[in-house]
Formats: structure tokens, C-alpha cells, sequence
């Protein structure tokens, strides 16, 4: 199985998450400016409202902040793959990079080119 991943991509997706932990930054600023009115459910419910307050709002509140920071942590996580694509694959070019710089400073020693001795030693048998 192989596939293939574009760090650049990952970290533009790890952007994009970012702009969601700000959308829920709002909703959690949101939640702690509103509550429920104890008029909600008319007179007749009126013992309702501060029963459900005690038992949503926080809770309410603290699962956007969850996920805030879920959101946060997935962000990072993806922004530190990138990283470590990107390094593992500079980890494993360098030694191709290392014979391409090798090969272009011996090209034009023939003892090191088999090749190239190749082609002096005929050059020679035709002179």
C-alpha cells in the first residue's frame, strides 16, 4: 500500500482548522454571555428554567471548550506531520543527493567514471 501525502496541504488543512477553533472561541464567548430567560416556559413551568440552567449550561459550555481544545490539538498534530514528512523525506534524499553531488564532481576523472575510461581508452586505440 502506498499513497502520498503534500506537507503543504496538510498544513493549509492545520490553517483551516485553526479557523474553526476561532468559530468555537465565539461559541464559547457566546454561551457564557446567554442563559435561559425564567420566563421561558411561561408561568405556569416557571420552576423549570433554574433546574435547567444548573444542569446544561456548564455543561454546555465546557463541551465547546472541549472541543476547542480538541480542535487546538488536532491543529498541531497535523502541522507536526507535515514536519515529519517533510523531514523524513529530506532524511531519505540525502544520500541520492549525496551520490548526484559525488557523481558531479568525479564525472570527469576516469578512473572513478568507468564509463568515461571507457571512451579514453578507445579514443586512444583509434590515435
Amino acid at each position: 500500500m502506498s499513497f502520498t501525502v503534500v506537507p503543504d496541504e496538510l498544513r493549509a488543512h492545520a490553517s483551516h482548522l485553526d479557523g474553526l477553533v476561532d468559530r468555537l472561541d465565539t461559541a464559547v464567548a457566546a454561551a457564557n454571555q446567554v442563559a435561559m430567560d425564567d420566563k421561558a416556559y411561561g408561568v405556569l413551568c416557571a420552576f423549570l428554567p433554574p433546574i435547567v440552567r444548573a444542569v446544561t449550561q456548564n455543561d454546555a459550555t465546557d463541551a465547546l471548550k472541549a472541543a476547542v481544545d480538541g480542535m487546538k490539538t488536532t491543529a498541531d498534530n497535523v502541522r507536526t506531520a507535515a514536519g515529519s514528512y517533510d523531514e523524513q523525506d529530506q532524511t531519505n534524499a540525502a544520500p541520492f543527493e549525496a551520490q548526484l553531488r559525488e557523481d558531479d564532481t568525479t564525472a570527469s576523472t576516469p578512473a572513478r567514471n568507468p564509463h568515461l575510461r571507457f571512451g579514453v581508452v578507445a579514443r586512444e586505440a583509434e590515435a
